[in-house]
């Protein structure tokens, strides 16, 4: 089983070890992202095409909320 726990701070994982301390989990792995790969975009694209795309239907910032925020 893998769990991920992120945290921010040097306190928030001195808390969560001595949680772990409290529990007697023995065995526990810790991975740092802070030298995470970052990848390029494919500058070979051209982005033209993509502009006007709602200029037959434009939209407003009001009506792109309501349909992506809709929970039912």
């Amino acid at each position: 089983m893998k769990i991920t726990i992120e945290i921010d701070t040097k306190s928030e994982l001195e808390k969560l070890t001595a949680f772990f301390k409290t529990f007697k989990i023995e065995k526990v792995k810790l991975v740092s992202d802070k030298n995470a790969a970052i990848t390029k975009g494919d500058k070979s694209i051209d982005p033209s095409s993509l502009f006007g795309i709602w200029a037959n239907e434009p939209k407003k910032l009001d009506d792109i909320r309501k349909a992506a925020w809709q929970r039912k």
